[in-house]
């Protein structure tokens, strides 16, 4: 039955006959209005078509499609999420699958998935003529009863991130991770969602197959040609990339939205395990870059679009806005400005919406400052909870305006930034220290940067997530060559931002940059912090035998189930290098110390000392020690009663893949805890 909707919406008219608010509060629009919200998306349609192509939809052989899709079809296109660059190719798609499945239409969970694949396949380099094979495999796997349950719960935005499986945010054929691995996936691949970020494990870590070809050359999976690609990749092996395409491809084959991302030197994927919440797999950076995502490439970007598309009313309407500014601004560029206003009342956190006003500003408004600070302090006001994005916004504004900021003026204009960031979280870590190299340009006086570290350093004393890379920059951009001036402004910044008396001990100061480093699980951070108060007396270990290959332990992070009066932060990273150091939980049940390494790793072994003796080393004991590939599920792989250590762990064969370690007490004494070193030794695998 092909679904048809009421005639009074068949026949919108064009943009050209649009009648154009004339006033502000013509402006005005509702999102349950039916026939504006669909007006507009017209006109928007015809705007991105332009001329020609809106011609030869609406004319000809064309026009019953260009009427029937007039109603929920073009509602489902034009508000889930940006269009893609190429919207014509996106029309084609539509008009392909209306043609041939335009009896599925009148089921919306067929519709959106067909209006999903028109989409994503109109991405540049999508083939076009493989989006019916696309279509028809979900199509047919949710009638069949073969997907997960939560694909029929999915709307359109939500999945585009499912039907776009491919490899590296691009299509692949059957060759690759076409609809024959998918097939293949979603029959052998059946998992309850949140376990689906376990499933690149199916496959082995293997960097050379049976014959000894490295999978960096043309040989790899040579000899598995007659294998779906799926199944090879379980069967023979891989690294990062095809364990984390398996993974990623596994869950999206049966439903589930997911995306693969690289990180440096790795790729990893992550999966939407419930609306709202992307959980990393087999993830070892903050550091990464989206290769699916509907705007952006940052993992803030992917936590915002979701809360911002998942607000439909709100994105709605300020869609609706967007749309009116657009057709306005060469006719009436104050109107116009007031529509971008009104989409940003609307949806204040469409950060994309941000950037086309700012950059619409900029090159077709004649601001002065003080218009331009106005747009600086909303942005930044808006945006304040998600310090990356804002970052992007504030840097449009900053380096448009910048040349009309007096010299005398420019560091306090900077610096209002990390004064509102300062009290944020924020959903993720991210590059910090890249924006101040910005801003330091931006500040245009080399004399004056040290100065701006130490008030950036001042602002974010007490910030719980900015603290650590902004010492991290410091370090990087100040220290080299043993230069002692910058720790000086650190520990004047640390002392003036701490409310702490001038002298403070900037050791003692950097602590809760150096806990909060670890807890957030910034590697890079927590290094350069370690690096800042480098210890100056080591513990006296006893003899320590070390197993064969690397010191995997040696530049990762350490995390305390508590901290303690008596501990050392500023030595903690010490403890996984070779002179060791120093870490002391509060009295507490079942202390424990993990360790993330700077490498995944095959173990060899692990050796855990301690430099107390006495009844202090046995406050130690019974000590249990296990291993993870993910800080998530831990294998116990030794126990003692025995006091004293050290422990030695040897591990040949039995820890094949491993990111964390964990050591821990293993009774019920409410008691202290306390270590001087935690070497890990094997072969990366990275």
């Amino acid at each position: 039955m092909i679904h048809r909707i009421a005639p009074l919406l068949l026949f919108v008219q064009p943009l050209a006959a649009i009648s154009l608010p004339e006033n502000e509060a013509a402006l005005e629009v509702t999102a349950e209005d039916v026939a504006t919200r669909r007006q507009w998306a017209l006109a928007e349609l015809e705007r991105v078509l332009g001329e020609r192509e809106w011609k030869n939809l609406t004319n000809g052989p064309r026009s019953t499609f260009f009427r029937e899709m007039q109603g929920k079809l073009l509602d489902e296109l034009m508000f889930s999420g940006p269009l893609p660059d190429e919207p014509a190719k996106m029309m084609r798609i539509a008009e392909a699958l209306w043609k041939e499945f335009r009896g599925d239409f009148s089921d919306r969970r067929e519709l959106t998935t067909a209006a999903a694949v028109a989409l994503m396949y109109a991405r540049e380099k999508w083939p076009e003529d493989q989006a019916s094979s696309r279509y028809r495999y979900f199509r047919d796997s949710r009638k069949a009863g073969k997907l997960h349950p939560v694909f029929d719960t999915l709307e359109t935005w939500e999945k585009r991130f499912v039907v776009s499986a491919g490899g590296n945010g691009g299509w692949a054929g059957d060759e690759g991770w076409g609809e024959q691995s998918m097939t293949w996936l979603r029959d052998n691949v059946k998992l309850p969602v949140k376990d689906y970020t376990g499933a690149c494990w199916q496959a082995p870590y293997r960097l050379e197959n049976v014959f000894g070809d490295s999978i960096h050359g043309p040989k790899y999976y040579a000899p598995f040609n007659h294998m779906i690609h799926a199944e090879r990749v379980r069967e023979v092996g891989g690294v990062c990339g095809s364990l984390s395409h398996y993974g990623a491809t596994a869950a999206r084959s049966n439903g589930i939205p997911a995306i693969t991302m690289g990180e440096p030197g790795h790729c990893a994927y992550a999966v939407r395990t419930a609306r709202g919440e992307w959980t990393p797999a087999y993830s070892l950076s903050w550091e990464r870059g989206l290769h699916t995502s509907l705007w952006g490439r940052t993992w803030t970007q992917l936590v915002l679009q979701e809360k911002v598309l998942g607000e439909k009313y709100a994105t709605d309407r300020s869609s609706i806005h967007l749309w009116q500014a657009r057709a306005l601004k060469s006719k009436n560029p104050e109107l116009a400005e007031k529509a971008y206003k009104q989409a940003l009342a609307a949806q204040p956190l469409g950060q994309p919406a941000w950037i086309e006003y700012v950059t619409w500003l900029r090159d077709s408004r004649k601001l002065d400052a003080l218009h331009w600070k106005k747009v600086h302090d909303e942005a930044l006001a808006a945006l304040a909870a998600y310090p990356e994005a804002a970052w992007e916004v504030i840097l449009a504004v900053q380096s448009t305006m910048m040349k009309d900021v007096p010299p005398d003026e420019r560091m306090p204009f900077l610096l209002a930034f990390h004064n509102v960031i300062a009290s944020q979280k924020g959903p993720v870590m991210w590059d910090l220290p890249k924006a101040l190299d910005e801003q330091v340009k931006l500040l245009g006086n080399p004399a004056l940067e040290l100065e701006f570290f130490e008030q950036v350093v001042t602002l974010e004393a007490k910030s719980e997530s900015w603290l650590a890379p902004v010492v991290a920059w410091g370090s990087e951009r100040f220290g080299k060559g043993g230069n002692t001036t910058w720790f000086e402004a650190l520990g004047r910044g640390l002392a003036t931002g701490s409310g702490g008396a001038a002298g403070e001990s900037t050791r003692k100061a950097l602590r809760p940059a150096i806990l909060a480093a670890a807890a957030t699980g910034n590697v890079e951070a927590f290094q350069a912090l370690a690096k800042v108060v480098t210890p100056t007396e080591f513990p006296k270990l006893p003899p320590m035998e070390p197993f064969a290959g690397e010191l995997l332990s040696s530049g990762g992070l350490l995390q305390l189930s508590t901290t303690s009066g008596w501990d050392a932060p500023e030595s903690h990273a010490a403890v996984l290098e070779e002179k060791g150091g120093r870490l002391h939980t509060d009295s507490e049940l079942h202390p424990h110390v993990l360790v993330r390494l700077a490498k995944l790793g095959e173990l060899s072994g692990i050796v855990v000392a301690d430099a107390s003796t006495g009844y202090n080393a046995s406050r130690i004991v019974p000590v249990k020690i296990s291993v993870s590939e993910d800080g998530q599920s831990w294998q116990e792989v030794f126990r003692s009663e025995k006091p004293g250590g050290p422990w030695r762990v040897p591990l040949d064969g039995k820890a094949a893949r491993v990111g964390w370690v964990k050591v821990e007490r293993d009774d019920e004494r409410k008691e202290v805890f306390h270590l001087s070193a935690i070497h890990v030794y094997g072969r990366r695998l990275q």
